[in-house]
């Protein structure tokens, strides 16, 4: 990984450790000349966040030099390093540090968080945007995402104890701490130097928070004789929709930094995403899955070119997502559907192999309609509806859908697309978290023995 050079470090480097120590090791901030400085602090403090700096300021001074440029003060860190710290065992910080850390997450925790709107995503400009611009967007996102940690940890705290002591529950929580113990340590950036360094941090968050949905679903899942499936289903939920929130805030100014595509993207954001295209996509990818599951693939039909010819201001990965678990749903149910019927003698007596079936397998339809707010995306299929008793817990997190047979249900939470055709039940509510997350909707009707409809409400800026 390049390194960058910070003068600040190399003042007190220079003043404090030996040169071969400073190349040798690596850490997670940029270090003043002043400890008492390097706590971050965005707005004005309170008397009681005041002395939780000096604590923290206290413990520095207390660090070994070896362990003091380990933790805070390198002008790089491998990602090596980065997953060894947010994975450390909490227990082995010092007392001191502890204290002035829970002091911080408690300040943190008291913050409000501010909304993202697609409206101030794409009021930061096409690039390449101004220094200024950048910088002052790199100090928000440390400070949103600093609070958006501690608003977790919080939490976490907050659940049952017997749910704390869970192996995995630990584990998350201390993935948390730890990273909230790296970010609330870095000074907003006065450089462009200072800002490649901070979105190597951001990229090495991103990453070792990307385990954290199977590992915490897995502690729910020990745990569930100690904690009620509406609880479950609360508690994952919010966890699952904050997780979006950060993502966003920490992916939106890496692409700001290294832009994705300067003619179509500001930051993570396309200007001109077309819903069909990336339905399109998904659903040969999807395809390829029900191919390897089943043998056989129905195919998607846009019932008006029109529809196919919207553009709209867009997330494309949140769309990615949230087409790849309706398509995967749609092709299931209409496959198991038309065997099913075969079976029974409802179709034709001619079907004599899995190519005749495949004849017989209904297209899923797809209708796109630009509204004055947005888009409303239609999704139909044949595959014989929801069953009644199922139909009123499709938004809860469960694990009733995935086939023993298809691998470490976990592992498919990990990240969208997953590899399977089933999935563990997060599929659904959390295609609606992310519908949801800029003021969108996902609506569900099924017509039990016929098919379903599901409605996917994009809500754009209202000068897109």
């Amino acid at each position: 990984m390049k390194r960058l050079t910070h003068s600040r470090f190399r003042l007190f480097a220079d003043t404090v450790l030996p040169k071969t120590s400073c190349r040798r090791l690596g850490s997670l901030a940029v270090v003043s000349s002043n400890p008492a400085s390097n706590c971050l602090m965005h707005r004005q403090l309170s008397p009681h966040h005041r002395d939780c700096r000096n604590h923290v300021s206290s413990f520095k001074h207390r660090l070994s030099k070896i362990e003091f440029l380990r933790l805070f003060s390198s002008s790089s860190v491998s990602m090596q390093d980065f997953h060894h710290l947010t994975k450390k065992n909490t227990e082995e910080l010092d007392h001191l540090e502890r204290t002035a850390l829970e002091r911080l997450i408690y300040e943190y925790a008291s913050f409000e968080l501010d909304p993202i709107h697609l409206e101030d995503l794409l009021a930061l400009g096409k690039p390449p945007i101004s220094e200024k611009v950048l910088l002052e967007n790199a100090a928000y996102v440390l400070r949103q995402t600093t609070a958006r940690l501690a608003h977790r940890l919080q939490a976490l705290r907050n659940l049952p104890y017997l749910i704390v002591l869970n192996p995995s529950i630990s584990q998350i929580y201390s993935i948390y701490f730890n990273s909230f113990r790296v970010v609330s340590q870095i000074n907003p950036p006065k450089t462009l130097e200072e800002n490649d360094y901070i979105v190597e941090i951001l990229e090495q968050l991103v990453s070792a928070h990307t385990d954290t949905i199977p590992i915490l679903s897995r502690g729910f899942w020990e745990a569930r004789q100690y904690i009620s499936a509406e609880e479950v289903t609360s508690v994952l939920d919010k966890h699952l929709r904050a997780r979006i929130g950060t993502r966003m805030l920490a992916e939106n100014h890496i692409a700001l930094t290294r832009p994705i595509d300067p003619a179509h993207f500001i930051g993570a954001v396309e200007v001109d995403c077309n819903p069909a295209a990336i339905l399109q996509s998904t659903a040969t990818f999807v395809g390829d899955i029900c191919d390897l599951k089943y043998g056989l693939v129905p195919h998607i039909e846009f019932d008006n070119q029109k529809g196919q010819a919207v553009t709209i201001p867009y997330v494309p990965v949140h769309l990615e997502y949230i087409f790849t678990e309706l398509l995967k749903n749609a092709f299931r149910a209409t496959v198991e559907f038309t065997q099913k019927q075969s079976q029974e003698g409802s179709l034709s007596s001619d079907l004599n192999s899995d190519k005749d079936l495949a004849s017989q397998l209904p297209p899923v339809m797809v209708t796109i309609v630009k509204t004055s707010t947005g888009v409303i995306i239609r999704i139909r299929d044949r595959g014989g509806g929801i069953p009644p008793a199922i139909e009123r817990n499709i938004w809860d997190y469960s694990f009733s859908t995935f086939d023993d047979g298809e691998g470490d249900g976990f592992a498919t939470l990990n990240a969208a697309p997953g590899n399977s055709i089933a999935g563990l039940g997060y599929g659904l509510p959390l295609s609606r978290a992310y519908a949801e997350f800029f003021g969108g909707k996902l609506q569900i009707q099924s017509y039990f023995g016929w098919g379903t409809d599901v409605y996917l409400t994009l809500n754009t800026p209202k000068k897109a």
